[in-house]
């Protein structure tokens, strides 16, 4: 029997609200978590991530990932309770062109609670998630 989600905001403008399925709510809740700065959401200021320095020099880029990759997981197992045994990976590095940037991608891995399934997603974080005061849009 496969579960319908609702897909969120709401809209009360008298139509249907839109459904989806539990791997693309999944996807949408990570990926709120990964963008949100922690305790930007009044709320509940729990949820989101800590957001790395972006002053942080890329002779550091091995402790960056190491770091970015244990908040983020630790976020994830917050606040998306429909996963366990969250992993994160975190791959890239500087740009070939030297203009201080670190593009990373992220690999999350994960079981689905209600399904037994494995959920996996990967996203390439922008730049601007080292630039701006509130960094962490997906690219």
């Amino acid at each position: 029997m496969s579960e319908t989600y609702l897909e969120l905001p709401l809209q009360f403008d008298g139509v249907k609200f839109k459904t989806t399925n539990l791997f693309d709510s999944i996807v949408k809740n990570v990926a709120a978590i990964i963008s949100t700065p922690k305790g930007s959401v009044v709320c509940d200021p729990g949820f989101g991530t800590h957001q790395l320095s972006p002053d942080k020099p890329l002779t550091e880029l091995g402790s960056i990932k190491e770091e970015l990759a244990k908040t983020l997981m630790e976020a994830i197992e917050k606040n998306e309770p429909r996963l366990a045994k969250v992993s994160v990976k975190v791959h890239g590095g500087p740009k070939s062109d030297k203009s201080g940037m670190a593009p990373l991608q992220l690999e999350i891995t994960a079981d689905i609670v209600a399904t037994g399934r494995v959920f996996k997603l990967e996203k390439k974080l922008s730049e601007d998630y080292y630039r701006t005061p509130f960094p962490g849009r997906l690219g």
